[in-house]
C-alpha cells in the first residue's frame, strides 16, 4: 500500500515488541502530576502505557492511517489526546516528559526543538548511528550541530539498543533508546543557525574564519560545546549590533 511505502520513506516504523515497550516504560520517571508530550503515537501501544502513570498525554500521528487505528485501540482512555497533525506547525503544550520512537527522518529536527523548550525529562528512540553523535567528542567525525546543542541543554544517558524485529516494518538499522534531563538550559534558533554556520566550517581554523586568534589553530570541530556556544552567542551581538 503506498501509505506503508510513505511511512517507510520518511523513517516510520511502528514498536510493536511489547517486552520493549515494557522496558522503555520501567525506563522513564513519570510522576502522576506529569503531562507527557509524544511524538509519534504510532499504534497507540506506548501512548497507552505511558498514560497509567501520568496526568495527562498529548500524542501527534501525522500518518492518517495509524491515527485512526491509534484513536480506535485508545478511545476509551480518558487522559490521551491524540492530534492528526504536523506536530512542528503546532502551539507547543507545557509539559513535563517527553516520549516518541522519533522517526529517522526527523531525528535531527526533534532534537533542534528540543532544546529550545524547558522540560524535566525525556526517554527517545533513535537510530544507533545518530544516538552515537548526540555523544560524540570534539575532534571526531560524529561531532555535529546536534552533538553540541544536545550536549548543551542535557545530560544524555544511553539505555539499550532495540532488535530490528521489534518494529513492523523492520528498519535496515539498530535502534538506541536513550534518556535526556533537562540542565535547565535551552538554545535559541538565532544561536543553533550560528552553530550550523560554524559546523559549516568545520575543518576551517577558526583564526581564519573569525579572525579571533585566542583559539590557536583549532579547527571549529576542535572546539568543546561551551566555547563553540560562546562563540555563536557572540556572531549573535555581532549580527544584532552590527559590528
Amino acid at each position: 500500500m503506498l501509505v506503508n511505502d510513505n511511512r517507510t520513506r520518511f523513517g516510520q516504523h511502528s514498536l510493536i515488541d511489547y517486552s520493549t515497550i515494557s522496558k522503555i516504560i520501567e525506563s522513564c520517571d513519570v510522576r502522576k502530576k506529569d503531562t507527557v508530550l509524544e511524538f509519534g503515537t504510532g499504534n497507540g501501544y506506548l501512548t497507552r502505557e505511558i498514560s497509567k502513570l501520568a496526568k495527562f498525554v498529548y500524542s501527534f500521528e501525522i500518518d492518517k492511517e495509524l491515527y485512526s487505528k491509534a484513536k480506535t485501540y485508545l478511545m476509551n482512555v480518558q487522559n490521551i489526546r491524540i492530534f492528526n497533525e504536523d506536530f512542528f506547525t503546532h502551539d507547543p503544550f507545557v509539559f513535563d516528559f517527553f516520549l516518541s520512537n522519533i522517526p529517522y527522518s526527523k531525528s535531527k529536527e526533534i532534537m533542534k526543538w528540543l532544546s529550545l523548550h524547558q522540560f524535566r525529562e525525556a526517554v527517545i528512540m533513535v537510530q544507533k548511528e545518530f544516538s552515537e553523535k548526540l555523544i560524540a567528542y570534539p575532534g571526531y567525525a560524529k561531532y555535529s550541530v546536534v552533538t553540541v546543542l544536545t550536549q548543551y541543554c542535557f545530560d544524555i544517558e544511553p539505555l539499550f539498543e532495540v532488535s530490528k524485529d521489534s518494529f513492523l516494518p523492520p528498519p535496515q538499522i539498530q535502534s538506541t533508546v536513550i534518556r535526556l534531563k533537562s540542565k535547565k538550559k535551552k538554545m535559541s534558533r538565532e544561536i543553533i543557525a550560528n552553530l550550523e554556520y560554524l559546523f559549516s566550517h568545520r575543518n576551517k581554523n577558526v583564526v581564519s574564519l573569525l579572525n579571533d586568534r585566542q583559539y590557536d589553530n583549532k579547527r571549529i570541530d576542535e572546539l568543546n560545546i561551551e566555547t563553540l556556544v560562546k562563540i555563536s552567542n557572540v556572531l549573535n551581538y555581532r549580527e544584532n549590533s552590527g559590528k
